[in-house]
């Protein structure tokens, strides 16, 4: 498709809403649907209803989920509706329709788990509202204007187009990653100002905290699903749990500034560089997890210190974590 880039998760942290409500009712728009909906006859009504409800989101989305470039409004019309109208767009968001025509469900558990999130975190920031959208494989979660954006094309499983092309990826495209993905930015992004992410150490002991803190938010869910791992993955790490720290150790990479040398820990990948090829890309947020929750088992202190705490060595040291 020649809209369609490359994947990524994760984007750079955007601003949130301040709540200290915890009776969390988010809102939630299918923006996807709506957009699939346009033609020639409706094209300045829907625009005008979108700008008025969410203003400069269809730019934001045009721009950057799509890579759309128009220098005026006459261009975007006519970029618009030789969009949806191409036979491969087309098939992608009538994937979408068939496979969600309902997201409350969705919606109905990012309100639990952001209520949790709230009676830890009182004084924290939660979306404003819910925007689900056709991201065309650029971004799975995103956010803008204070609302969290979803991709559900991320959340197709095997009738994605790119289910077939990238085998370690095949177990990222399921909807019930969908809240994990979400919350992970979110949490990411609250917390990333507080904490100096500038070697392999402190990404390990950062992602550790943010594993942990939605293991406490989503304790309902498996740990497969908590990793976004298989259930093969999380039982080969269990299996390997020392010799994973052994050979992390032989690295030497603990205190590495170069990102591309450690890369895989932290992204999706076949296996992680430098581990066997049985092991799973995003090594490093299992590791580091582990470490968070022996520290937390051996020292007397709440998850807000936890989180505030940005010695990274300090941690290690205290989490007596010996595999």
């Amino acid at each position: 498709m020649k809209f369609i880039k490359t994947l990524l998760l994760f984007l750079a942290l955007s601003s949130c809403t301040n709540t200290s409500d915890t009776d969390v009712q988010l809102e939630s728009y299918r923006f996807d649907a709506d957009f699939f909906s346009v033609d020639s006859s409706s094209y300045e009504k829907k625009i005008y209803q979108w700008e008025s409800l969410h203003p400069g989101l269809t730019d934001y989305y045009l721009r950057n989920h799509i890579s759309m470039s128009y220098d005026n409004d006459s261009i975007r019309r006519d970029y618009i509706l030789m969009f949806i109208s191409h036979p491969d767009v087309v098939d992608f968001q009538n994937k979408i329709s068939n496979k969600f025509e309902n997201t409350d469900t969705f919606t109905d558990k990012l309100n639990i788990v952001f209520e949790k999130y709230l009676t830890y975190f009182p004084d924290s920031s939660i979306p404003k509202k819910v925007i689900f959208i056709n991201s065309f494989n650029t971004f799975g979660i995103d956010v803008f204007n204070q609302n969290l954006l979803i991709g559900l094309d991320f959340y197709l499983g095997n009738s994605h187009p790119a289910a077939n092309i990238w085998e370690y990826l095949k177990v990222r495209y399921d909807e019930k990653y969908m809240i994990a993905d979400a919350m992970e930015y979110w949490i990411t992004s609250s917390f990333i100002s507080h904490n100096s992410v500038s070697n392999f150490q402190e990404e390990l002991i950062f992602k550790g905290k943010i594993i942990y803190l939605m293991s406490l938010l989503t304790s309902d869910e498996k740990e497969s699903i908590l990793f976004r791992f298989s259930e093969e993955n999380i039982e080969w790490c269990n299996l390997n749990e020392q010799n994973i720290w052994n050979e992390i150790i032989k690295l030497d990479i603990m205190y590495s500034k170069d990102y591309n040398s450690y890369a895989t820990f932290f992204s999706d990948s076949p296996f992680t560089k430098g581990m066997p090829q049985e092991s799973p890309g995003r090594l490093g947020y299992w590791v580091g997890y582990k470490i968070i929750e022996s520290y937390m088992k051996n020292n007397n202190i709440s998850l807000y210190e936890l989180m505030q705490n940005t010695n990274s060595q300090e941690i290690l040291l205290k989490s007596k974590y010996k595999p």
